[in-house]
């Protein structure tokens, strides 16, 4: 696989990144600062973000990244999801962990997500069917006494595709693909103590480009596919930002991603590594110890 090693080398600083943006997430300390630090962080190291830092707080599950404007802070209980992406040259490395602030509440909802993780990385190899990981993670969240969400899944990752066509859901289920050696996946179990499933909640401060366009050539420079934040528009737009956002979104020339919740408003937590798939097992590609 020619672009192996821009994979290694983006997961590498993914891992690195949220290692120490979980270092940065205390009481008091704002969302958008946290979000920040770590996307200075994978520039700093030679990468790019290839997704805006998702900062997804006790019954949020994901697609939420703070505003320019956020002046949000963490406080004692929170349950909180970063989830994290690097890319170099659009090779992306996607990693997310949860922690809690000050408190040990939701240690076991936490360790669930986290050995669910395990579990399924250690059963990957090629030829392994996708029913079989989401049974594996199903099996081990359900053992601690919670449930996987169901609509939200794992994803093959390839050169500037985040969502690259394979998904892989985390409960058990009929598909029949089989990984195949050679493959780029992120594995990433959610699980809760609501009903086990998201919906929609508003605007996540998270868009895509959605239609070829004149109007979003300067975007497309910037972000090729991947997914970009509303605060990052302020270095092409300044405070011509809310106006521009408006009107590329009328003409449907981007889309948002939108903010997602648990639908019984149960805490939720997550954990994820990018792998390489290979004959005998796999390499977590984001791993950092």
């Amino acid at each position: 696989m020619e672009e192996y090693e821009e994979f290694v080398k983006a997961g590498k600083i993914a891992g690195e990144a949220l290692k120490e943006g979980i270092k940065w997430v205390r009481e008091g300390i704002e969302y958008r600062e946290v979000a920040e630090k770590i996307e200075e962080y994978i520039k700093a190291k030679g990468a790019m973000p290839a997704f805006p830092v998702n900062i997804s707080v006790n019954n949020v599950a994901a697609h939420f990244t703070p505003s320019q404007s956020c002046r949000d802070v963490f406080k004692k209980g929170d349950v909180v999801k970063i989830d994290v992406g690097a890319h170099i040259n659009g090779c992306i490395g996607d990693t997310a962990k949860t922690v809690e602030v000050g408190t040990k509440k939701y240690a076991k909802l936490i360790e669930a997500a986290e050995e669910a993780l395990k579990a399924a990385i250690d059963s990957i190899k090629a030829g392994i069917k996708i029913g079989e990981i989401g049974e594996i993670i199903e099996e081990k969240i359900r053992e601690y006494g919670f449930t996987p969400i169901k609509n939200l899944h794992g994803h093959s990752l390839e050169r500037y595709k985040l969502h690259a066509g394979l998904s892989i859901p985390n409960f058990k289920n009929k598909s029949k693909v089989e990984l195949k050696e050679g493959q780029i996946v992120a594995i990433e179990p959610f699980a809760t103590d609501g009903l086990g499933m998201v919906v929609d909640a508003g605007l996540g401060n998270i868009y895509r480009i959605e239609k070829d366009s004149i109007m979003a050539r300067e975007l497309k420079k910037r972000f090729n596919s991947l997914p970009f934040a509303e605060r990052w528009l302020y270095e092409i737009y300044g405070e011509k930002v809310p106006f521009k956002l408006s009107f590329l979104l009328k003409r449907r020339i981007i889309a948002p991603y939108f903010k997602l919740i648990e639908a019984k408003g149960g805490v939720v937590s997550q954990a994820e590594h990018t792998l390489f798939v290979t004959k005998e097992g796999c390499e977590i590609l984001t791993e950092i110890k």
